[in-house]
């Protein structure tokens, strides 16, 4: 899996862990609850966790084997501090008060950056899917709106095929244009 899908529900996880062991609830239950769904890879992987662990395995190897294969920074450094909690009695609620924090500013900055980025999308969307069809829509009626200057000296008007096929191909450009900005929109995706 990805570090986008580990950190996807992360902040959830944190919270719902936050909120379990400061009413008493200690870190076994809490991964018990967490096991039970809503928060993605981290359930996923506290479901295997307890399936070790009544095969036999300690709740400090399976930590310590989640942690190796974390590909996150943030989710392996939740990981870390409920090892460090399990092995040392360490203060995990303050520890997840800080790490929840911390992924919630990352978060802001994360969506704050994705808008920035979207900044010009609309206005660009709205010019070539407005615009463009009008003037080609134009170009491809001039052969009707200009045939009364056919005889004129000097005056070429080129035939309406010719004019209809430059519509359509001028149509496929902008949509496939368009169709660029919406790919890249979302491939620029923060995933929160």
């Amino acid at each position: 899996m990805s570090a986008m899908e580990e950190e996807r529900d992360l902040i959830y996880a944190l919270r719902a862990l936050q909120v379990l062991m400061g009413s008493g609830v200690g870190l076994e239950g809490a991964i018990h609850h967490i096991a039970q769904g809503g928060y993605g890879r981290f359930t996923d992987d506290c479901s295997d966790m307890i399936s070790n662990m009544e095969r036999g395995r300690m709740l400090e190897e399976e930590l310590q084997r989640l942690i190796r294969s974390a590909k996150s920074d943030a989710y392996r450094r939740l990981l870390n501090s409920m090892r460090t909690n399990v092995t040392s009695n360490t203060d995990l609620l303050s520890s997840l008060e800080q790490q929840a924090e911390r992924e919630e500013e990352s978060r802001s900055d994360k969506l704050k950056r994705y808008i920035e980025s979207l900044q010009g999308l609309p206005e660009t969307a709205l010019s070539i899917g407005f615009l463009i069809p009008l003037i080609l829509g134009i170009g491809a009626m001039a052969p009707f709106l200009m045939g009364d200057l056919q005889g004129v000296p000097g005056v070429t008007i080129p035939p309406a095929d010719t004019m209809l096929n430059m519509f359509r191909g001028g149509m496929v450009l902008a949509i496939t244009v368009l169709g660029m900005l919406v790919w890249g929109a979302h491939n620029k995706d923060p995933g929160v």
